[in-house]
Parts: structure tokens; sequence; C-alpha cells
């Protein structure tokens, strides 16, 4: 017979990120940026006035090292009309979006009529994110247990994909990754991997 622990022994976090950097991106650091989670609910022009020209957007990932994938702060921010994450179905531990400087290069804004992480332009849907899981694994027991896979990624169209690594350069264009691996009762946000 095959049983399964009560509680999953570890936990393995990996993030996966674009990054401009004119040098191989540093070990052990997180290839995700921050960003606001209503980067996916407001236009940017909104929540940052200040990066209002594509110029200035582009020339930043021209020459700035930095990462192009952000996390977002929904896991712990309250929001307006939606359930505390601890009590039953709420918002996604972790929500990723692309940083501010992508959005404004490519002129990116909320995507009218879709409630969800979608992001359009003039030609259409330009950028989503979806949010995965998968099976909980369970023992016979009443408590229910935390989903073997969890993850979000970001989907970009292909033609805005090459834009984005054309403004970037071929030489700066780098994907970093961070792993880590914890014990089950530790539940704090992914930082620098082993």
């Amino acid at each position: 017979m095959r049983r399964h622990p009560d509680q999953p022994a570890r936990h393995v976090r990996i993030a996966l990120g674009l990054e401009a950097v004119n040098d191989d991106p540093p070990p052990g650091t997180l290839p995700l940026a921050q960003a606001p989670w209503q980067t996916w609910t407001r236009p940017l022009r909104r929540l940052a006035p200040g990066l209002t020209k594509a110029e200035t957007a582009a020339e930043h990932i021209r020459t700035k090292n930095q990462a192009l994938v952000a996390l977002t702060d929904a896991g712990t921010t309250l929001m307006v009309d939606t359930p505390h994450r601890d009590s039953g179905l709420g918002l996604p531990l972790y929500v990723l979006a692309p940083a501010a400087s992508v959005v404004r290069t490519l002129g990116l804004e909320p995507t009218a009529g879709i409630c969800g992480f979608s992001l359009s332009d003039a030609a259409g849907e330009a950028l989503i994110c979806r949010q995965w899981h998968g099976h909980l694994v369970h023992d016979g027991n009443y408590d229910p247990l935390l989903p073997a896979i969890a993850g979000a990624d970001l989907l970009i169209r292909p033609d805005l994909f090459t834009r984005l690594c054309d403004t970037i350069g071929p030489s700066r264009c780098r994907t970093g990754i961070s792993v880590r691996h914890m014990p089950a009762t530790h539940d704090a946000a992914p930082d620098s991997g082993d």
C-alpha cells in the first residue's frame, strides 16, 4: 500500500525570469523585480505618472541592469472586496507581472472586459498571467493539505517578445533562475536561491 505523508517534508520554490544585464545575472539572486498588483487593473499612466514616455522606458531597458518580470504584492496587501488570504479562496500568494518599464515600452494597458491578469495593446491581448496549481497530497484524513504544485507564469505574444528582445539588445538578454529548498513549515516569500 502506498501512503503519502501527512505533511510534505519540504517546499521547493523555483523562480525564473527574463533579465536585462550586461553580464551574467548575479548568482543567488531572485530574478524578479517588485510591482504593485494594480498593474493588472489600472493603466500605467495612473500608477506611475513619471514613466510617461515609451522612449524613456525603452532607454531604461537598454541601459540599466534589471529584472523584466516582477512579483506583485497581491499576496501581502489587503485589497477592496477580496477575502483575507487565510480565509477560503482568495488572492494567489504570488502574482507575476511585467516590470513597469516593459509595460510602458510595449504600450500595454489592462484588457477591457476581462477581469483577470491580462494586458493588451492595439493588436489585442498581448500578455497574460496564468495561475496554476497541482493536486493535493492527501492520506485520507480530513485536513486539506497544500497543493503539490503551485505557481504562475507569464505568456507574451511572440511579436512583442521579439520586440522586447530587440529593445534589450541580444547581448543583454539573459534568463535568471533561483531555486530554494525549505521545510514545509517555512512560509516566507521566495528569496535568494541556494
